[in-house]
């Protein structure tokens, strides 16, 4: 029973055996006599992407930024002599709008009036002294000839008494008596010389005065003049509170005037922003060296376009550079431009158009000088400084690009392209450079980049025309 339950255990381990065997023996004729793999060609797959071809356009820069309205020129008349309101202008109201050079206001100037007359009955006054005085210098010199003559023939008298006592033919109080003749006669020539001779001190005093009244007969007349208050520019008038009869006294803020016309507009702009508007000034090594008051007006030669945020109506202004602050908000970093609008007088409109009005919040875009024939890509194709191309056998390649400046929706290339190529404007991710690609023509998108390219251009000239129309 052993032996029958050893030999069954054998014999399964034997009937296991045979088929290792001829599994190794397959493995190693196989490994021999390997069979031949089959190849099939894979296709390459084309990755679609949004494409444009790089274009060449004149680009204004432009910067933004917003200000607050006010009347470029105000005028507040004050009273420069004391007296009542006369008379008033029906056209001295508020909110009137008055041409240069009419008269608004009269004050009494009758007592100037008086003045004035009394200060040429005093001039008339000294100048009949003054005549006087030169005629008694006539009559005077007439007169001191007369004693010149008396006074010689009494020295030929005492000189002949002298003579005739020197012979003991005459007594001595003869020439006692002629001595004192000559003698009265030599003072009394003194006398006049003496008279005559203040008599140039006089007229020179009498001169002095009438100068002195002549000098206040000026100042009355210019009083009377002053009494008479006149536009000095075409304004629109403010505030006004007056009545006829009414005291003022000299300094006395009477209403004030603004130039209804001339309105001026300090937007604040970045700092880091306005070296856009200057790009066209990169190179000009002759005008940044000589950097003068006429060469700062000609770099600052801007345009600009205004329009007044928070109202219903959408009508623009067109306006020019007028000066740029001195100083830089330590805060902000913000540089004030003041640029200028003129407001036509409805007069000189041929349709109804709103004036730009002193307060109104303003929306500004300063338009640079024009850039031609520049590189413009839109701004989000930029990646780290470079941007994906499509290459002439339609693989994905890349560049790096050097960016002169940055406006919200494109991008200006000074270096890196040349325009014509086709640009990736959607980030390929994940991108393989080398990698097959199907581009795509997306011309809206090279559509709207042409539009935000020209942006500032259009709405200028829009506002130019609407301007010229409204001008007669």
């Amino acid at each position: 029973m052993a032996k029958d339950g050893s030999w069954q255990t054998w014999g399964k381990r034997l009937m296991v055996l045979p088929p290792i065997v001829l599994a190794v023996v397959v493995f190693m004729w196989l490994a021999k006599h390997p069979p031949s793999l089959s190849k099939h060609a894979e296709e390459e797959s084309a990755r679609m992407l949004n494409t444009i071809v790089v274009p060449r356009l004149d680009v204004r820069p432009i910067v933004s930024g917003y200000g607050t309205a006010k009347y470029a020129r105000s005028w507040r008349a004050v009273a420069q002599v004391q007296g009542r309101i006369k008379k008033i202008n029906p056209d001295l109201r508020a909110g009137a709008r008055i041409r240069a050079g009419k008269v608004l206001l009269e004050i009494d100037d009758s007592d100037y009036v008086s003045r004035v007359s009394e200060l040429d009955a005093a001039m008339d006054q000294q100048r009949a002294e003054i005549e006087q005085l030169e005629q008694t210098i006539l009559n005077g010199k007439k007169k001191l000839e007369l004693q010149n003559e008396t006074l010689l023939i009494l020295r030929r008298e005492f000189e002949r008494e002298e003579e005739l006592q020197a012979r003991q033919a005459g007594s001595s109080a003869s020439i006692d008596l002629k001595h004192r003749e000559l003698l009265a006669q030599s003072e009394a020539m003194q006398d006049l010389e003496n008279s005559l001779a203040l008599v140039p001190s006089q007229i020179k005093a009498l001169e002095a005065a009438m100068s002195q009244s002549e000098a206040q007969k000026v100042q009355a007349l210019r009083d009377i003049e002053r009494a008479k208050i006149a536009t000095p520019f075409d304004m629109r008038v403010g505030e006004v509170q007056l009545e006829v009869g009414q005291f003022v006294s000299v300094g006395e803020a009477l209403f004030t005037g603004y130039s209804g016309a001339d309105m001026e507009v300090e937007v604040q702009l970045p700092l880091q922003d306005i070296h856009r508007l200057l790009v066209s000034e990169v190179g000009e090594k002759g005008l940044r060296e000589s950097l003068t008051p006429e060469t700062f007006k000609e770099m600052f030669q801007f345009e600009a376009l205004i329009q007044v945020v928070g109202t219903d109506f959408t009508q623009s202004y067109p306006g020019e550079f007028l000066q740029v602050r001195e100083v830089v908000d330590a805060q902000t970093k913000m540089v004030g431009f003041v640029v200028g609008v003129t407001n036509l007088p409805p007069s000189e409109q041929k349709r109804p158009q709103p004036p730009l009005l002193e307060g109104a919040f303003c929306d500004v875009d300063v338009l640079g000088k024009i850039l031609s024939d520049q590189v413009v890509i839109p701004r989000r194709a930029i990646r780290n400084g470079s941007v994906f191309l499509v290459d002439d056998k339609n693989r994905l390649a890349k560049a790096d690009v050097d960016v002169t400046f940055t406006q919200e929706d494109y991008a200006v290339v000074g270096s890196g392209l040349e325009g014509g190529e086709t640009l990736v404007i959607a980030n390929p991710s994940p991108a393989i450079i080398g990698m097959l690609v199907e581009p795509i023509a997306a011309d809206d998108e090279l559509e709207k980049l042409t539009d935000s390219v020209h942006v500032g251009d259009k709405l200028y000239q829009q506002a130019e025309t609407e301007l010229s129309q409204t001008s007669s």
